[in-house]
């Protein structure tokens, strides 16, 4: 037998193996898609709520196929997504509030809630679990992407909120989990 021949049946045997994890992948992020079609039929934007799921799966579908430490923040980035995701779409449907002559909106405040409350979330989990950076990033692009289907209903505002009110929400766990690593490295 030659060296191609061995070769040859390797690269086979690498893509198939590959090819595997990726059905895998994509039956287990694929409940995911109900979301999608929820908020998509609740919205009044579907075609933002469209493009961020479909963007929220590939996300899901590669987080979970590359594995690693990455794919443990598949279900909580989802899980923590729903919090925005649901308030937004709330929002939505509620319209505005009035007092007096003022008349406010709800959604900005809902998806800058919701992102608040879902970066505590992630905070919570990351810490509770001791996870590392792989973790923090997986379940961050999940929740801003499954939340940002609710928050597109105020456009580009909803979703800013959204990313502001989490990245306020994450910041006391990923100082606590620097100090944390940071001071293991100073002990060693």
């Amino acid at each position: 037998m030659d060296s191609i021949d061995v070769t040859r049946i390797e690269r086979r045997a690498r893509l198939k193996y590959e090819w595997s994890r990726a059905r895998r992948a994509v039956l287990g992020f694929g409940p995911a898609l109900i979301v999608v079609v929820i908020a998509a039929l609740a919205s009044k934007h579907p075609n933002a709520a469209v493009a961020f799921g479909g963007a929220m799966f590939v996300v899901g579908v590669t987080l979970l196929w590359y594995g690693r430490d990455v794919r443990r923040g598949v279900l909580p980035g989802l899980a923590m997504g729903l919090i925005p995701l649901v308030l937004g779409l709330c929002a939505n449907h509620m319209g505005h509030a009035c007092q007096g002559d003022h008349c406010m909106t709800l959604c900005v405040p809902a998806c800058t809630a919701g992102g608040l409350a879902a970066g505590i979330g992630v905070s919570l989990i990351g810490l509770r679990w001791k996870q590392g950076l792989a973790f923090w990033t997986g379940a961050t692009a999940l929740t801003l992407l499954t939340g940002a289907m609710g928050c597109s209903c105020a456009g580009y505002t909803g979703v800013a909120g959204l990313a502001i009110g989490y990245a306020v929400g994450l910041l006391p766990g990923l100082i606590r989990r620097g100090r944390a690593t940071w001071g293991k490295s100073n002990q060693a």
